[in-house]
């Protein structure tokens, strides 16, 4: 079933490329937000980052990295959390103003209004620190994930990205003894780094 299954994308991917525009184009962006609140005599601080690494195999299809990592700050206690994924993006919808048959490559790379929705699966590890505060190792799970995006262009190089994923994360003991998943959304920008 494996075997049939990654022929089948062989073959969708080795088809694609007939007619790739921004084949080897690479994207990178990335994300940050940060948190802090303060009760009485107590004090959080949170620090969330986000990464993207796109490579474009065709218009089409796109290899991704996602990289995250989180810090929690909470008096003397400190968690720090991170997920790693690599996927495959499929454009499922190509919103372009310009007719595909006579647009030219150099037309569609400086349009200023385009957008298209992404369908990707992706896998990759999870990586946590256990409340034991005695307990100083970084425990690693994998992790799936399915997800819907979209990207707009924002000028020439300039990409505008929202991304709805569901994440299932497999257990790895004592951390986590039953797996759990995550539901995220993420908006950020990216810029095409090589034409």
């Amino acid at each position: 079933m494996t075997n049939r299954a990654m022929i089948v994308i062989f073959i969708l991917m080795l088809g694609s490329l007939g007619y790739a525009q921004k084949r080897g184009s690479q994207e990178l962006g990335g994300g940050i937000s940060f948190w802090s609140q303060t009760d009485k005599d107590t004090s959080e601080t949170s620090l969330n980052l986000d990464g993207i690494w796109g490579y474009y195999v065709t218009p089409d299809f796109i290899f991704e990295f996602e990289p995250r990592l989180s810090l929690h700050f909470a008096e003397s206690k400190f968690d720090l959390t991170g997920l790693a994924i690599v996927g495959l993006a499929k454009r499922l919808m190509d919103l372009s103003n310009l007719d595909q048959n006579t647009g030219s490559q150099w037309a569609r790379k400086y349009e200023r209004s385009t957008a298209g929705i992404f369908g990707s699966v992706s896998g990759g590890l999870w990586a946590e620190r256990s409340n034991n505060i005695h307990d100083e190792r970084i425990y690693i799970g994998p992790a799936l994930g399915a997800g819907v995006s979209t990207r707009s262009m924002l000028g020439s190089l300039t990409v505008l990205r929202v991304k709805f994923q569901y994440l299932y994360l497999m257990p790895t003991p004592p951390v986590h003894e039953n797996p759990w998943s995550m539901f995220t959304i993420s908006v950020g920008f990216s810029v095409i780094s090589k034409l």
